[in-house]
């Protein structure tokens, strides 16, 4: 008889003992594990169904403490395909997640805005991970009530306010047609993953945004990357979405790399991008204090090419050239957003 004994401060369950029944384990403790049991599933710290209270919760799949993944959908309310993304995801996530691995949790992001189908309410969500607005006690802005919400339920109640081993995933989709790509936080795990995917990646983009989650868990040094689907409203972007957590989760160990999602996500991924450059970061940002007077020429997409002094956009009756040789990317064609279009080129 083969005898394996590690340390163990969970709660398991052995359906050849008791069947749905807990078995609780104190801290700290060994656990005992014989060739004809199996264990069926590992319950740290609480159950599995959502004992926090928090609207923002999709669905949690904990398991090993030191290895915790957060995917965020929705941070824009007018980009649903994150959620329909992690919809996907859930459909067979229980067959393949290993909870010895690590622990998965799915998050939805600005509420309101999702349920209006806008962008934001009164301010953008993703330019308010600023110290100073998530600690004022009063809100300014309706906005500031799912910062809150979020910020406490991600730093405190899921990384225990130590943000090293977690991962912190945002899905997103832009108003341009075409592309897909990931941008990293500034620090080399983020960096790393956002190269794994095998799609653009783009450095030097979240140093630019100020108040996104990107930067706000990257500074913390948390493994951060931000994915960039499609565009608003397409298939595509919800297909391209499902493929980057299929292929996160098995990078970050939590599946087996060797399962058809996996492989079968890593080949789509792989394929689109071929028309793309790779490894590109940030030259030009073109931000604006009000979108209301902006707007994009007709006919730009992500990566297409332009050139020094070429007219790009309107704005205030000004035409607005490109500073430089280069790609755009994210060109502006929807009502809402602070940001005209950025330039990036190889690296």
């Amino acid at each position: 008889m083969v005898i394996e004994i590690y340390k163990c401060d969970m709660v398991f369950y052995c359906n050849d003992i008791q069947r749905n029944k807990k078995i609780p384990k104190p801290a700290s403790v060994f656990s005992i594990y014989f060739a004809n049991l199996r264990c069926i599933n590992f319950i740290p710290e609480m159950d599995r169904e959502n004992t926090y209270d928090n609207p923002h919760i999709i669905k949690l799949f904990e398991g090993n403490p030191g290895n915790k993944i957060i995917v965020v959908g929705g941070i824009h309310g007018n980009e649903e395909a994150g959620i329909h993304a992690i919809e996907n995801i859930l459909k067979s996530f229980t067959n393949y997640f290993d909870p010895g691995k690590g622990s998965v949790y799915f998050l939805k992001g600005n509420i309101p805005a999702l349920e209006n189908g806008e962008r934001f309410i009164e301010k953008d969500l993703n330019r308010l991970w600023i110290p100073d607005i998530i600690n004022r006690k009063k809100p300014v802005y309706q906005d500031e009530i799912p910062l809150k919400k979020l910020h406490s339920l991600i730093i405190n109640d899921i990384c225990k306010n130590k943000t090293q081993g977690c991962t912190f995933i945002d899905l997103h989709t832009f108003s341009a047609s075409s592309g897909l790509f990931c941008i990293p936080a500034d620090n080399p795990q983020s960096i790393e993953m956002a190269r794994s995917f095998g799609v653009p990646f783009i450095e030097k983009l979240s140093t630019n945004l100020q108040g996104t989650t990107l930067e706000y868990f990257g500074a913390k040094g948390m493994t951060s990357v931000v994915f960039e689907g499609g565009t608003h409203g397409t298939r595509e972007a919800v297909n391209n979405l499902t493929y980057a957590l299929w292929h996160a989760f098995a990078y970050k160990g939590v599946i087996d790399e060797n399962i058809d999602a996996v492989t079968k996500s890593r080949e789509a991924l792989r394929s689109i991008s071929r028309q793309y450059p790779h490894h590109l970061e940030l030259i030009y940002h073109h931000q604006l204090e009000t979108y209301h007077n902006f707007r994009m020429k007709e006919g730009y997409y992500n990566f297409k090419p332009v050139k020094k002094h070429e007219p790009l956009a309107l704005q205030e009756g000004k035409v607005i050239d490109s500073p430089s040789d280069g790609y755009i990317l994210m060109p502006l064609y929807q009502e809402k957003g602070s940001d005209g279009f950025f330039i990036v080129t190889e690296k």
